[in-house]
């Protein structure tokens, strides 16, 4: 009995040895640093266009209408911020194509990489056309 009792310490013992090296070896401020403003950013705005384009097209809009309606309500949304300006438009661009393609690619004809790379495209022309009209 006493012998399983020291075994069991020995364990408990050696996973809390673990447990508390990978703490140490691992600097945790610099892994949450490697996400950075830019990025958290980045993926609000992409989530929130995602959201808007895929229910636009649900409600029956085109691709074109729901494009220039998402686009829109996420200017607005986001405008008030200051780094939403200066954000980067290609990494922007990049997420927000796999994230609808991912979530409603199929009711706009749009799939795997070539779908990707075609909304891409599309979404910054448009992004162009509606910085250019204001």
């Amino acid at each position: 009995m006493k012998e399983k009792l020291n075994k069991i310490a020995f364990s408990l013992i050696m996973l809390t040895f673990c447990i508390f090296s990978t703490s140490i070896i691992f600097d945790t401020e610099r892994l949450y640093a490697s996400e950075n403003a830019e990025s958290v950013l980045i993926k609000k705005v992409s989530e929130s266009y995602t959201k808007k384009f895929c229910n636009s097209i649900g409600f029956g809009l085109s691709k074109e209408s729901a494009m220039n309606f998402s686009l829109n309500e996420n200017n607005k949304v986001f405008n008030k911020r200051k780094e939403f300006n200066s954000i980067n438009k290609e990494l922007l661009a990049d997420k927000i194509a796999i994230s609808v393609i991912e979530k409603c690619g199929y009711p706009i004809n749009l799939s795997g990489e070539k779908g990707i790379l075609e909304f891409k495209t599309y979404y910054l022309s448009k992004d162009q056309e509606s910085t250019v009209t204001k």
